[in-house]
């Protein structure tokens, strides 16, 4: 006479058999998850990007660059570039050492730093959201929290925006930096908490992500080897007895 099962019986099968097999899906992903984070916690960003063995220097200019007459005479140059800056044609020069500097292209008259009047002109040239003013525009010569690290000198124009949107612009060649707000502030944090860097929230070496990824492999490997034992075991018939 067969058995009949309870409701509560039959749920309560129906749902082991459901977080079984979501158990094997999820937990698949899960594992990839764990192990492949490890791992790029223990890879070093310098020999992922063959820093290690890879020169990113520029070459200085040669004697023979046509030059304007004002700027021939600069010896450390690696680039003269001529481009819009506010609305008019400046010649961009770079050092070997990184710096920039921005020119009037017939005089050689040094423009930068530049003025806020004019960081703020590139701010709204750049702007493309809705309709909007300038709250302020402030001097940056050092960090900034963790949403800028220069280079310096910059200015930093906040606009009225409901997401209180700033954007960092280089005073020495105009060029837009980043462009943060508070969505990013926010995804900063989560990513923080993610990476489990707090306080620089760039780093994916530390020692607490790699410890802890290698907890969540384990975890993740110890449960396939759990739920493999839960699996039903299929039985072999057994001989019939002549």
């Amino acid at each position: 006479m067969a058995i009949q099962r309870s409701r509560k019986l039959r749920l309560h099968i129906f749902g082991s058999k459901v977080h079984k097999w979501l158990a094997v899906f999820v937990g698949v992903q899960a594992l990839l998850w764990m192990a492949t984070g490890t791992i790029m916690s223990y890879l070093k960003l310098e020999h992922v990007r063959s820093e290690h063995v890879i020169s990113r220097e520029p070459a200085p200019l040669s004697s023979e660059a046509v030059l304007p007459a004002w700027a021939s005479d600069a010896s450390d140059l690696v680039s003269a570039t001529t481009k819009m800056v506010n609305g008019r044609p400046v010649m961009e020069l770079r050092s070997s050492d990184g710096s920039t500097s921005l020119h009037d292209p017939s005089t050689g008259r040094v423009l930068s730093p530049l003025s806020r009047a004019t960081a703020e002109a590139i701010a709204l040239d750049a702007w493309s959201g809705p309709k909007t003013t300038i709250e302020a525009a402030t001097p940056v010569a050092k960090p900034v929290g963790t949403e800028f690290n220069g280079p310096f000198p910059a200015w930093q124009v906040q606009f009225g925006d409901p997401d209180a949107t700033r954007l960092y612009i280089d005073a020495s060649n105009g060029a837009v930096l980043a462009a943060r707000s508070d969505t990013w502030r926010f995804f900063d944090f989560i990513w923080g908490l993610h990476i489990m860097d707090w306080n620089e929230r760039h780093r994916i070496n530390s020692w607490w992500l790699l410890l802890f990824g290698i907890g969540g492999t384990i975890i993740a490997v110890s449960g396939f080897v759990l739920l493999a034992n839960r699996f039903p075991k299929l039985r072999r018939p057994r001989a019939k007895r002549t």
